[in-house]
C-alpha cells in the first residue's frame, strides 16, 4: 500500500486495542494482511488455507492421560488438539468434546481418568486439507463432513489447524469491511 493510501481492512476491523495481543487479536492481524495483500496483489484471487490456518500447532502424542488433556484444554483455551506419533506424523485427532464424553457419571475416580489415553479416544478418521487447498473448498469439507476444524498437513506432517474459529473470525472481518467500506475500495487507495 502506497504512502497515505486508506487501507481496504483498516485496523480499526480488529475490534478493540491492537496493543493488547490475544490469540483473536493475533489471528485478526495475520488474515488483516492476507486479505490486503489478496486485494493488492491480484484482484480475485483465491484465499488459500495457509493464509487462514494456525501454523506449527500444538501436538500430543497419543499417550497423553485424560487429565493432562484437560490441563492443556483448560490452560491453553484450546478445543482441539493434533496427535501425533514419535517420528512427528500425524495419527489422530483430539478435542474437547471427546475428553468430555470421558467424564460422565461413575468417571470421577482420579485413577480411572488417569488410566485413559488420547490414543483410545481420539478420532482416527480425519479430513485433512494442504496448504494449498482454497479456504472456500476447506469450509465445504466442514460443512459436509460437520466437522470443526481441518488439521492442515504436508504429507503425513501437521503444519497447521483451520478451525471453525478462524473461519468466524475471517468472515467477522469481511463483513466488517464490507459494512465500512461497501463492495468498492476506498478513495485514495492503489487500484
Amino acid at each position: 500500500m502506497h504512502r497515505g493510501a486508506q487501507p481496504l481492512f483498516p485496523r480499526s476491523a480488529l475490534g478493540g486495542d491492537v496493543d493488547v495481543m490475544n490469540r483473536f487479536d493475533g489471528k485478526r492481524i495475520q488474515l488483516l494482511a492476507a486479505l490486503e495483500s489478496l486485494w493488492q496483489n491480484t484482484r480475485g484471487r483465491t484465499m488459500l488455507v495457509e493464509h487462514a490456518m494456525t501454523a506449527d500447532p500444538v501436538c500430543v502424542s497419543a499417550e497423553t492421560t485424560l487429565p493432562e488433556l484437560v490441563e492443556m484444554f483448560h490452560d491453553r483455551r484450546f478445543r482441539h488438539l493434533l496427535v501425533s506419533d514419535d517420528k512427528g506424523r500425524l495419527i489422530g485427532l483430539i478435542s474437547d468434546r471427546d475428553v468430555l464424553r470421558m467424564m460422565g457419571p461413575g468417571t470421577a475416580y482420579k485413577e480411572v481418568l488417569e488410566g485413559i489415553l488420547t490414543g483410545e479416544i481420539m478420532s482416527t478418521d480425519l479430513v485433512t486439507v494442504g496448504r494449498q487447498t482454497p479456504v472456500t473448498e476447506a469450509i465445504v469439507e466442514m460443512v459436509n463432513h460437520g466437522i470443526s476444524c481441518l488439521p492442515v498437513v504436508d504429507g503425513d506432517r501437521a503444519v497447521g489447524i483451520l478451525t471453525s474459529t478462524d473461519m468466524h473470525v475471517l468472515l467477522q472481518m469481511l463483513l466488517q469491511t464490507l459494512t465500512t467500506t461497501g463492495t468498492e475500495k476506498p478513495a485514495g487507495t492503489a487500484q
